[in-house]
């Protein structure tokens, strides 16, 4: 797989949170940490397939950042659907078995996305974009 690849991803993420903002209004935002978790994951995956690096003074976040907090935000925003029931102690057993299963499905996300992260030696991304945006 070629970097340049999350850049597709991070499109079609937006693309389908705009619809979403589209047919139930921006103030969705504010009811939803999935939501909000798939604008950051969608521009954090825009990022990463369009930049090598981007440099803000002396500190330089590479596409490889984006991509491990952008895997992380999307495995996060699933629990988080169905945790704050759980947390409350309202989850009726179907949220509850929803929330475990999401919980767990979303491991292997963190894992590919961590994978990636560090550069490791499971996954492979072939880095094919060199633009550095400085800031």
């Amino acid at each position: 797989m070629n970097q340049s690849a999350y850049r597709y991803l991070g499109l079609i993420d937006l693309a389908l949170l705009g619809a979403f903002l589209v047919a139930f209004g921006i103030s969705a935002l504010a009811t939803s940490p999935v939501l909000v978790g798939m604008l950051v994951a969608g521009v954090g995956l825009l990022l990463a397939g369009t930049l090598a690096a981007v440099s803000v003074g002396p500190a330089t976040v590479t596409w490889r950042h984006f991509v491990g907090v952008s895997y992380t935000v999307f495995a996060l925003t699933w629990p988080a659907t169905y945790g704050p029931a759980v947390v409350a102690g309202t989850a009726t057993r179907a949220e509850l078995a929803l929330f475990v299963a999401t919980a767990v499905g979303s491991l292997s996300i963190l894992a590919y996305g961590y994978d990636v992260f560090r550069d490791g030696r499971h996954f492979d991304v072939e880095t094919d974009i060199t633009r550095t945006l400085e800031v």
